[in-house]
């Protein structure tokens, strides 16, 4: 039996990574021209072809790398959200609006009552993912003391103990 380790390991000896990266800058060329209309379709696939192919030949190997361990962890970090939300929706989580006498005069899903948050702590998410793939030194950051997922899920839990206590007074 093959675990998950080995065949990531084999689909990287194929080429898993530069495949990566080139399906992403043909569907952001790709996704720019036909949204602005500025060439036909079969223009925009040549076009957006023949970019992802010079793009990956301008690519240094450690942003290949880099590019491919974050699409890794982001489609990981997706699953999870998807099974966040299926079990927000099942148990009906709802956030409740209030008039001034303390009636309730709506209710929405958790997460659209709460959307700011919600995106706050995507975007911490994705910068965790981001510094764990190694992609400080591509920016031109020569490190910062080790951050694991461990640490980074203390300090989330640490924020949302703070967020709750606030929240209580």
């Amino acid at each position: 039996m093959v675990d998950i380790t080995t065949g990531l390991a084999f689909l990287t000896g194929l080429g898993l990574p530069e495949v990566l990266l080139w399906v992403l800058s043909f569907a952001v060329v790709f996704a720019v021209l036909t949204k602005l209309k500025i060439l036909g379709r079969a223009p925009a696939t040549l076009v957006s072809i023949v970019a992802g192919i010079l793009v990956l030949m301008a690519v240094p190997a450690a942003a290949i790398q880099v590019i491919a361990g974050m699409s890794t962890g982001l489609v990981v970090l997706a699953i999870g959200i998807i099974a966040l939300v299926a079990v927000l929706e099942v148990a009906q989580v709802r956030h409740f609006e209030r008039d001034e006498k303390g009636k309730i005069v709506d209710a929405h899903p958790w997460l659209t009552g709460h959307s700011t948050a919600v995106a706050a702590v995507l975007i911490v998410l994705a910068a965790i993912l981001f510094v764990a793939t190694g992609g400080l030194p591509l920016i031109g950051i020569a490190g910062i003391p080790v951050i694991g997922w461990g640490t980074a899920f203390l300090i989330l839990v640490g924020i949302a103990v703070l967020w709750m206590l606030s929240e209580a007074k």
